[in-house]
């Protein structure tokens, strides 16, 4: 660079992580069956975000608990290990499950916008999802950086840099991790399929850092 050239750096990241599960399948297979036996138990559920109306039905956030789902929450772990070395936190400090719950989606069920407050990350784990299960959808946490938008050439490359909004299809099999602060919601589920086999299926959670053991 010559002195007098536009210089530019670029702050303040905000880093959404996701892996895929090897052989998640049979997984998914004794996942699904367990939650839907924890529904079957419990129809109510609890209210949070979901909107119970539409078909959205919450569990009861204790799901880290529960022995049927050790498996899942040692991946979840796992993964969250790996993303707290590449953030480089602690090494003393541990990711820890604070809260972890099914969901479960009906055709027309969704979420609405919301952050997960006293927690360090959030993450989801897909269970079943359809086609037109709909996406999670990440919003701009920058309010000020909404007040107005340019207007952009056409030809110009569209940067995510500049997206108010990013979105992620349900993909069975994988983790998605993002900060608990970033506001999130999820579409209305507008799958085709008919009875459970048109329902998403989603455990969410949240991780703090707790020390080891």
């Amino acid at each position: 660079m010559a002195k007098g050239d536009l210089m530019r750096e670029s702050y303040f990241p905000t880093r959404i992580y996701h892996q895929d599960l090897p052989d998640a399948a049979s997984l998914n297979d004794a996942l699904a069956r367990d939650i839907r036996a924890w529904q079957a138990a419990d129809p109510d559920g609890v209210l949070r975000s979901n909107a119970p109306d539409t078909g959205a039905w919450h569990s009861r956030p204790d799901m880290q608990d529960r022995p049927e789902f050790a498996s899942l929450a040692g991946a979840i772990i796992r993964a969250a290990a790996a993303l707290f070395a590449d953030m480089g936190y602690r090494r003393d400090r541990v990711p820890k499950i604070d809260t972890m719950w099914a969901n479960v989606t009906a055709p027309g069920g969704f979420n609405r916008a919301h952050i997960h407050p006293n927690v360090l990350w959030s993450g989801v784990y897909y269970v079943q999802a359809p086609t037109d299960a709909g996406r999670i959808t990440f919003s701009d946490p920058r309010m000020q950086a909404l007040m107005m938008g340019a207007e952009k050439d056409p030809d110009a490359p569209d940067h995510r840099d500049f997206w108010a909004e990013v979105n992620f299809a349900p993909t069975e099999g994988r983790i998605l991790l993002f900060p608990a602060w970033l506001m999130h919601a999820t579409e209305p589920n507008r799958s085709k399929r008919q009875g459970t086999a048109g329902e998403r299926i989603s455990v969410s959670f949240n991780l703090r850092q707790g020390p080891p053991g």
